[in-house]
């Protein structure tokens, strides 16, 4: 077992070093942003929140909306709706209503409709026109930097292509490799201690890189698996995307491409009652702080921005109210195998957030571990080739 372990460590140690080193730096910028409680502004909070509600045609949660105060209680929603309709129609007789949306914008109560391609804002109240600065923000793009953005650049090889995380599924399987091999070791060598009565499951023997490396191991056996094998699937996820074949050049951009269909009046009222119903009983007495109908890729839907402590996005089908989610039959089909949901589940279940600030910092210590893993590893292993070099045993890998 050794010998495969020592040897996965030659072949990869650069690579893995590489990965984990990256990787770490996005946990980092992340957990700053989180610990300090950065503002929503804060280039690394936005880029951390990027993608988590959806595509860039589908997502209507923005950065301000985190901060926003709730709608005001008691707003009679199937008329402010009309009302932003109307808003829109009288501002540009002719086009097509797309989106109509309520919500606050600088500590107004503000109306949001998009007239075939142009976004427009009101004062719901009295009807004047906001500048474009209170629009919603679109999601920041790639040419958005941040410190989170450097490391994520060269964590997953984006100098080479979108092919280039196939590096980083190597570096999973080398990683994982080494925790299998290392755990057998230890298991052995705890088997033959706990025949002559010594059953502490950590000792010291050796130096103290030797003692240190294999607690660190042991203990940090399980977030390491996690972080490996997570991030070996994001891999292949992320390979597979690459050669999935392009949509037709006639069909919109899955991402970012505009799959609205206009919305008619008369079918508003009902929309937005039954997307009401349909919140209230999923999350009773809890405020809104967006409301939004449209039609995406053929269903209507409505999106509530709930005034919740995650200040959540959901979706709902506004004609029978049910819930719906970021991957649907009919949509836009995206490159990721996975779909959409899938892999931004795959994303939090890597980082750890998918079981809030608790995993976040099991995963934080799981990336400390493996970086101090690979550093007393590889200091480990010229430890012991240097004696056996000068005892005349030169070979880079032995039993």
């Amino acid at each position: 077992m050794m010998r495969w372990h020592r040897l996965c460590a030659i072949v990869a140690a650069l690579l893995m070093a590489y990965v984990v080193t990256t990787g770490f730096g996005i946990q980092f910028a992340d957990m700053r942003a989180l610990v300090t409680h950065a503002p929503d502004s804060d280039h690394d909070m936005r880029l951390l929140r990027q993608h988590i509600n959806g595509t860039a045609n589908f997502i209507v949660i923005s950065y301000p909306d985190y901060a926003a105060a709730a709608l005001p209680a008691g707003l009679d929603y199937p008329a402010a709706i009309a009302r932003a309709a109307a808003l829109g129609r009288a501002a540009r007789p002719g086009a097509t209503l797309r989106l109509v949306e309520v919500r606050t914008a600088a500590g107004r109560l503000a109306a949001h409709v998009r007239m075939d391609d142009q976004d427009l804002m009101f004062d719901l109240r009295t009807g004047a026109p906001l500048p474009a600065s209170l629009l919603p923000p679109p999601d920041p793009g790639r040419g958005f930097t941040s410190l989170r953005g450097s490391f994520k650049y060269f964590h997953r090889f984006s100098y080479i292509n979108q092919a280039g995380t196939a590096l980083d599924g190597l570096a999973g399987i080398a990683l994982t490799i080494m925790v299998v091999t290392g755990f057998i070791h230890y298991a052995r060598l705890y088997k033959m201690r706990a025949k002559i009565g010594r059953k502490a499951p950590f000792w010291q023997v050796g130096n103290g890189w030797r003692g240190l490396h294999r607690s660190v191991a042991i203990a940090a056996a399980i977030p390491v698996l996690w972080i490996s094998i997570s991030g070996l699937l994001l891999s292949i996820d992320n390979v597979a995307a690459w050669f999935s074949p392009p949509p037709p050049k006639s069909a919109p951009d899955p991402f970012s491409g505009d799959v609205s269909s206009p919305l008619r009046d008369s079918e508003l009222a009902g929309m937005t009652q039954r997307t009401l119903a349909a919140f209230h009983q999923r999350m009773p007495g809890t405020a809104l702080k967006v409301l939004r109908l449209r039609y995406f890729a053929g269903y209507p839907q409505g999106v509530v921005v709930a005034a919740d402590s995650n200040t959540s996005q959901l979706v709902y089908n506004a004609i029978t109210g049910a819930p719906m989610a970021m991957t649907e039959k009919g949509y836009p089909k995206v490159s990721f195998p996975s779909g959409w949901e899938w892999h931004q589940r795959l994303k939090q279940i890597h980082r750890g957030d998918i079981f809030g600030m608790p995993g976040r910092w099991l995963d934080t210590i799981g990336g400390l571990s493996l970086l101090y893993l690979i550093v007393s590893g590889v200091v480990m292993y010229f430890q012991l080739w240097s004696r056996r070099r000068r005892a005349g045993k030169g070979a880079l890998t032995w039993n």
